[in-house]
């Protein structure tokens, strides 16, 4: 299987991967949920880029990013880094309209 940048599986290991480590995970009711993603996460899965992890005690379980996984979303995110929409504009010190102080502070 082929990711590119702006697909489904993409965003998904995007998802996953952006969230700190130790709260990271999605459930596969959220997933659907947030992406209607059923058939992209068990591609993902089949591709061993996702793996579910079970809780130590209780019912139910989490997506996560595998190892490779986790390279993979690197890789393109670190490959097509967009500049910003906008460059930020520096001004000399003395162009920039002055503030008048409150009448009590004069």
């Amino acid at each position: 299987m082929t990711i590119e940048r702006d697909s489904l599986h993409f965003r998904i290991l995007e998802r996953l991967c952006e969230m700190p480590k130790p709260v990271r995970g999605i459930s596969g009711a959220m997933l659907e949920r947030h992406f209607g993603a059923g058939p992209a996460v068990e591609e993902l899965a089949a591709d061993g880029l996702i793996v579910m992890r079970g809780w130590a005690n209780g019912p139910g379980a989490v997506w996560i990013p595998t190892a490779s996984g986790e390279a993979l979303y690197q890789k393109l995110a670190d490959g097509h880094r967009e500049p910003p929409p906008f460059q930020p504009v520096r001004t000399p010190s003395g162009s920039a309209p002055r503030r008048r102080r409150p009448p009590d502070q004069r």
